[in-house]
């Protein structure tokens, strides 16, 4: 658990209320199963008002291929599929205390959130990308994530792609 600022591919994310964000690349939880399974950076609560809670499932990237160079693009935009849903598969986990060590990693606000009612974002972010290089990759990620978007039912806008930009937007990062 940490509230602090921490750098991940070139920028500075947080700081983030306690709380709300769970560090699960650095969780005992993952280190007891990371062989063979990729992991986002950490998953971040969002409350709002009178809503129920977001949880952004969050993988930064300092570059990516581009979409005509395949293979090398289809491997990347796989290997985000992967660390994206198995974030999201062991935050959930986690959260329904299925791992030995989730009730040590989690903060306190993650255990007590209704899974029925949280919503999901599966939010890619890399840094130093242009704008008009982003809905290209969206598209790809969207489609490579589309089974684990129907069967968790996260709906149509659950995955994001931003660069650098639009994660200081969103109060993702705190420099650039």
């Amino acid at each position: 658990m940490s509230t602090e600022p921490f750098d991940e591919s070139g920028m500075t994310f947080g700081p983030y209320d306690d709380g709300h964000c769970f560090l699960v690349e650095k969780s005992d939880t993952y280190k007891a199963i990371q062989e063979d399974v990729q992991m986002a950076e950490f998953l971040l609560l969002r409350k709002q008002q009178a809503s129920p809670p977001d949880i952004w499932v969050v993988e930064a990237k300092s570059s990516s291929p581009r979409p005509g160079s395949q293979p090398s693009f289809d491997k990347f935009i796989g290997d985000i599929r992967d660390k994206l849903t198995n974030a999201l598969s062991v935050g959930i986990a986690s959260i329904l205390n299925r791992h030995p060590n989730a009730a040590a990693d989690l903060p306190e606000l993650f255990k007590r959130l209704d899974l029925g009612t949280s919503r999901f974002r599966l939010v890619l972010i890399i840094n130093g990308h242009k704008k008009d290089w982003l809905p290209p990759l969206q598209d790809a990620l969207r489609r490579s994530l589309l089974v684990t978007t129907k069967t968790w039912a996260l709906g149509p806008n659950a995955v994001v792609v931003l660069n650098h930009e639009g994660a200081k937007h969103f109060g993702l990062t705190s420099a650039p």
